[in-house]
């Protein structure tokens, strides 16, 4: 299976949001996010939203092609967006997929920059089955 890995360079993210309703996410990448995607030949088969915010992004959106979990995509796209993003990273993962996120590098979250303790708190209200995962950047002084 060839499958390429890198951060998304259009000018629109058309693509990324078709594959993103593929997989029946009712959210879709645009602004400044960067989005990183998984392709196999022209399909993209995986892709990934980072959402800027004062010296931090928050992970949304990590989807795989149904038929390709399993096989470590999702873990190569998350490799690809460590190595290109220095800064620390939080995100809102369901419950069941901790193991996965820690797989990543990911730890359970402490504490959380205040504007995403909000979010957290009313995502979690509503009774998503959510949990906070952090990654601290591994930029060496």
């Amino acid at each position: 299976m060839n499958i390429q890995y890198q951060s998304w360079c259009e000018a629109n993210f058309r693509a990324v949001n078709k594959f993103y309703k593929k997989q029946k996410h009712k959210g879709s990448a645009s602004g400044d996010e960067q989005v990183f995607v998984a392709y196999q030949g022209e399909d993209i088969v995986a892709a990934v939203r980072l959402v800027p915010y004062d010296g931090y992004f928050w992970l949304r959106s990590l989807y795989v092609e149904q038929a390709l979990r399993g096989q470590g995509i999702g873990l190569a796209l998350l490799a690809q967006v460590h190595t290109s993003i220095d800064l620390d990273i939080h995100c809102f993962p369901y419950d069941h997929l901790a193991h996965f996120y820690t797989l990543a590098g990911y730890h359970m979250a402490d504490t959380l920059p205040p504007s995403l303790q909000q979010l957290y708190e009313r995502y979690s209200s509503r009774g998503e089955k959510i949990i906070a995962m952090s990654r601290t950047s591994q930029v060496i002084v």
